[in-house]
């Protein structure tokens, strides 16, 4: 193995190590060993695909300014692989804390975090649709071709690279109240009904009867809206692939 080839792999397995830091599924409770050894494979695929020519710094500091700029490029592509993600986490707090459900946590084995039963189970929920879809796949295909657009030691800057960053990071919120929207719109009702109903019967205790009520109505719509909420998600994981090239900087 050439000098080249060292360089090209250690690149490449850098940028593989910011990727899987981030990338869903593979970030989770995944062994350390198991993630390592794939992204070992997964560098020893991509170097040996490039033929290209390629510059191998002779001094040390040129050489880790180099990783550092590897590591930021596998670490952007591995956060516009989890926006999708950070939506659904928050658009499950969302509709917890409509449901009054907030106060109850589990561990999420995937994020290492407590969210709410509903977020944990919306968080599964893309997980399951993330790898179903194929997503992954597509992830990787991205994740070869960054080497043609960025190739490895070649320092660069990409203007574009912060606009893009600062859109699909506010898109963040616009989904999450996408995906919640019919459950508030739903709790605004139901708080409204029982405001009525607290002043046409005033010995009516509203405040304790609303909390069922809030909970029965919100999981029913939260029931019959799951399909459009998986074909949101389905949709943005979609665009995955072709933001995490974007995001290159």
């Amino acid at each position: 193995m050439s000098e080249r080839d060292v360089f090209v792999w250690m690149m490449a397995f850098t940028r593989t190590g910011g990727l899987f830091a981030l990338m869903p599924v593979f970030s989770g409770r995944m062994p350390v060993v198991v993630r390592i050894a794939l992204a070992a494979f997964l560098s020893w695929v991509v170097s040996s695909t490039l033929s290209g020519p390629v510059t191998v710094p002779k001094d040390l500091g040129v050489l880790v300014v180099a990783m550092f700029h590897e590591l930021v490029i596998g670490l952007l592509m591995g956060l516009g692989t989890r926006l999708v993600f950070y939506s659904v986490e928050i658009a499950g707090a969302l509709i917890s804390t409509e449901l009054g459900l907030s106060m109850s946590s589990q561990l999420d084995p995937m994020t290492q975090t407590n969210p709410s039963p509903i977020g944990l189970a919306m968080t599964q929920l893309a997980a399951l649709l993330f790898l179903l879809s194929g997503t992954h796949h597509y992830v990787f295909a991205a994740f070869v071709r960054s080497f043609a657009l960025s190739p490895p030691g070649a320092i660069g800057f990409n203007a574009n690279a912060g606009e893009v960053f600062v859109q699909t990071t506010g898109n963040i919120f616009l989904i999450a109240v996408q995906i919640a929207a019919p459950i508030m719109a739903v709790n605004f009702v139901v708080t409204l009904t029982f405001a009525i109903l607290g002043k046409a019967a005033p010995s009516m205790n509203v405040f304790s009867e609303s909390f069922a009520a809030r909970i029965l109505v919100g999981l029913a719509v939260l029931g019959l809206t799951v399909g459009v909420t998986a074909q949101l998600v389905l949709t943005e994981l979609r665009r995955t692939p072709e933001l995490m090239l974007r995001l290159i900087p």
